[in-house]
């Protein structure tokens, strides 16, 4: 497993680039964004103890964010097999993962319904008429 250092504004992870990493960040801040029109859009704010780029680990395609380093932060990069390594030996953290996997999920369908409504929202997330 990976330890890597970034500067006060570096960029970590770039939206719409193949990835197989994840990150598990160790200390620091870093802002979550996508970029629309030229603009960021602030998703999250992550610190110490969480963890980013995992959709694009686990689905194997390209990263859906960006992620820019807010403070000198130093994280850990994990690669599917170090992932699975780390769940194996530390089940505290695969549980933290998968409780904010499915908050993260939660959250989705929160601002999904408020801008589509509830039945649309449904629909989108799980791919079928109701």
């Amino acid at each position: 497993m990976e330890r890597k250092k970034f500067s006060k504004g570096d960029l970590i992870c770039r939206e719409n680039t193949p990835g197989e990493t994840m990150y598990v960040i160790l200390s620091g801040k870093v802002r979550v964004f996508i970029t629309m029109n030229a603009e960021k859009i602030e998703l999250n704010i992550l610190g110490s103890g969480n963890f980013c780029g995992e959709m694009c680990l686990l689905l194997k395609g390209e990263r859906t964010a960006s992620m820019e380093a807010l403070e000198d932060t130093e994280v850990q990069i994990l690669n599917k097999e170090s992932l699975l390594k780390k769940i194996q030996e530390d089940r505290q953290f695969a549980l933290r993962m998968i409780t904010t996997m499915a908050q993260r999920l939660k959250d989705a369908h929160g601002v999904i319904s408020r801008l589509e409504g509830a039945k649309k929202s449904l629909e989108i997330m799980y791919g079928y008429k109701l």
